[in-house]
């Protein structure tokens, strides 16, 4: 109550209503996986950042496009019409979120663990998942490009630590793939662990789709088959200009696949060198008083020989490259930047050679024992204009430098050149991007077999992990009809049919695990209906508390909401008029709950109880602790899993 002093009418606003509980959203999956490009400040491979999107226009700005599929045969027939392809991928991710966003999807995050370069592998998963963990607003975890690791990786170990993730968060829930070749989830049942199993559910079969795919001319050529025998797309057109678009697309791609090479050899991010000298510039900065700095010359010569074995096959000339300006830029660029910094290497090594033994331009603290990394060849060597054994002093280092700081100086210039000349062979991949752009749109145009093949292609089918298609139905259940309605009996967008089918045996296997309780929900294909999910279950099957998606991501939800919503009474007075707005605001809520049909009940008693007080939920040692509990109990509506109708006979009475 405040004081007054002065005379004046005062004005006092007193508060009657208690706080509300403000909902937080259901459906925010997070997509784990590999992309094309990854345009996030300060995202690697070691260190992925989640970022929220909105929309795949979003998802194409950030992370690029699909990855080109890998099409080993392209069938023609005698007219030279599209017949057939076959067409193989590994990464899901991109169309898991094409079919998110065509069931109905929203605001998602995406996690890029990598590139369509790399390996697919469970540590990158992994760095994924502890990446979200960080992250408060995600409530559904996925990764369907993981589909395709062995099943003691995808079930044991990945698929576990999800669960073990959203057990322990309680704000999340994970949906699950199986791999294409367990449709049964046999190899699933048993490797996956049981705990947690009520904080995921899994779907099979996986989904046959036809969606658009990013190819080109690179993709087909030399796959394209007449008659049995392979055939060049320039046998189809006897138009001279449209034979020499393609020789010089051909000159393009085989430049591009070179670049392309030496950009992964040099600055891959599974590069051996890479990682080996960003490990030791880790370790320098670290603990600059214990690294070696003996085995820092050494690597970092291999690195300029790397450069120097990949950039001296590249062509420098029009005639067999049209980009020869930009490599020649490339090359010129190597060679002034390098030439400097192999002397460097030289001076250093010299002079750590002389400690100890009073000769000019010694090291004052020096490296006790130094042994030169070089052999007799390193310095007999002439690289890049710099002979070894003739090098002069360097101006990089003074006689007054600690050995840290002529350490730190090369490792400053070494990391400069790294990514300078990354820059450099991005500009040049840029520019031959930008080139097979403008001749794949002359071959669409100006060739009519080679459009048909492309039609084709996009038209054919692939098979896809469910998971995208399944977190966008969702998030379309959620928005239209509440969370606690569950998501099944909706059909699926953009899918043609299941990858598999299942008899009335093997649903029933599916549906019921009597083993282990681990129910798999299938997805099928009705006469009339289109792909439906069909299955409403958690991994606890067996479980009557937590049987049903719908109920345990309706408690996750009031769970999170009330957690959040009572953050204002942390350190409040523990005493009634605390507990009656606690009560209040969670009672005001649920029963909206109830009017919206979540809880089960003719009236707000019989579909939910909150209790607060002392007496009731608290002891005076709970007070004297500070601990004020609140008990909430709801009877959530549960789906009509299996309507049984019965019919009889009625004796005729008339």
């Amino acid at each position: 109550m405040p004081t007054y002093k002065t005379p004046d009418v005062y004005v006092e606003e007193i508060s009657l209503f208690p706080p509300s509980v403000a909902e937080v959203e259901t459906a925010i999956p997070a997509f784990i996986g590999y992309t094309e490009i990854m345009d996030v400040v300060g995202a690697s491979i070691l260190n992925p950042v989640p970022i929220r999107i909105g929309s795949l226009l979003e998802y194409e700005q950030f992370f690029g496009k699909g990855p080109k599929p890998s099409i080993s045969r392209v069938e023609l027939d005698d007219a030279s019409n599209f017949k057939s392809a076959s067409i193989g991928n590994v990464f899901f991710l991109y169309d898991s979120v094409r079919l998110f966003y065509a069931n109905g999807g929203g605001d998602c995050y995406v996690i890029s663990v990598g590139s369509y370069a790399s390996s697919i592998a469970v540590g990158d998963f992994n760095r994924g998942l502890s990446a979200v963990q960080k992250v408060d607003e995600p409530t559904l975890l996925l990764f369907p490009d993981a589909a395709v690791l062995s099943a003691s990786d995808l079930y044991g170990t990945l698929q576990a630590a999800a669960l073990e993730q959203c057990g322990t968060l309680r704000d999340r829930f994970a949906v699950l793939d199986l791999r294409s070749d367990d449709p049964l989830g046999t190899a699933f049942r048993n490797n996956l662990p049981m705990n947690n199993l009520k904080y995921g559910a899994a779907y099979t079969p996986w989904l046959t789709v036809s969606l658009p795919k990013n190819v080109h001319y690179g993709d087909v050529k030399g796959t394209i088959f007449k008659f049995g025998a392979n055939t060049p797309l320039k046998s189809f057109t006897d138009n001279a200009s449209v034979q020499g678009l393609i020789d010089n697309y051909d000159n393009l791609l085989t430049d591009e696949t070179m670049i392309s090479a030496a950009m992964n050899a040099l600055f891959g991010t599974n590069n051996t060198f890479r990682r080996k000298f960003e490990g030791l510039v880790n370790d320098f900065q670290a603990h600059s008083d214990e690294v070696n700095f003996a085995k820092i010359p050494k690597l970092l010569f291999d690195f300029g020989n790397m450069i120097d074995d990949w950039a001296k096959p590249l062509p420098l000339t029009a005639s067999s490259l049209r980009n020869s300006d930009l490599l020649n830029t490339v090359r010129t660029y190597i060679t002034s930047s390098l030439a400097g910094f192999y002397t460097d290497l030289v001076s250093y090594d010299n002079e750590a050679k002389h400690v100890g033994d009073g000769a000019p331009g010694g090291d004052p603290d020096g490296i006790s024992g130094y042994v030169s990394q070089f052999t007799a060849a390193d310095y007999t060597a002439t690289q890049w204009g710099v002979t070894f054994s003739t090098a002069t002093a360097s101006t990089l280092f003074t006689d007054a430098d600690t050995e840290v700081q002529k350490m730190n100086r090369m490792l400053v210039e070494i990391k400069a050149s790294f990514e300078k000349i990354n820059g450099i062979f991005l500009q040049v991949m840029q520019a031959m991007s930008e080139e097979e752009r403008s001749y794949e749109s002359s071959l669409l145009d100006l060739h009519p077999v080679y459009k048909k093949i492309i039609a084709g292609i996009n038209a054919s089918s692939t098979i896809v992990p469910p998971s995208g298609a399944i977190v966008g139905v969702y998030a379309s259940t959620d928005s239209t009809r509440g969370v606690w309605k569950a998501p099944a009996n909706v059909g699926l967008n953009s899918v043609i049919a299941p990858a598999a089918t299942f008899t009335a045996t093997q649903l029933d296997a599916l549906n019921i695990d009597v083993n282990a309780g681990k129910s798999i929900n299938a997805i099928r294909a009705f006469a009339g209906k289109g792909t439906l999910v069909w299955g409403a279950r958690t991994l606890a099957g067996n479980d009557n508390e937590w049987r049903y998606v719908s109920v345990r991501r309706f408690f996750n939800m009031v769970e999170e909401s009330v957690k959040k919503s009572t953050y204002w009474a942390v350190f409040e007075p523990n005493d009634a008029n605390t507990w009656v707005k606690v009560r209040g605001m969670i009672e005001n809520y649920l029963t909206q709950k109830w009017r919206e049909g979540a809880l089960a009940g003719a009236t707000t008693k019989e579909a939910f109880f909150v209790k607060c007080g002392l007496g009731t939920t608290m002891t005076s040692q709970n007070i004297l602790e500070g601990m004020m509990n609140v008990e909430i109990g709801m009877a959530v509506v549960r789906p009509a899993e299996f309507i049984v109708l019965k019919f009889s006979h009625k004796l005729q009475t008339s």
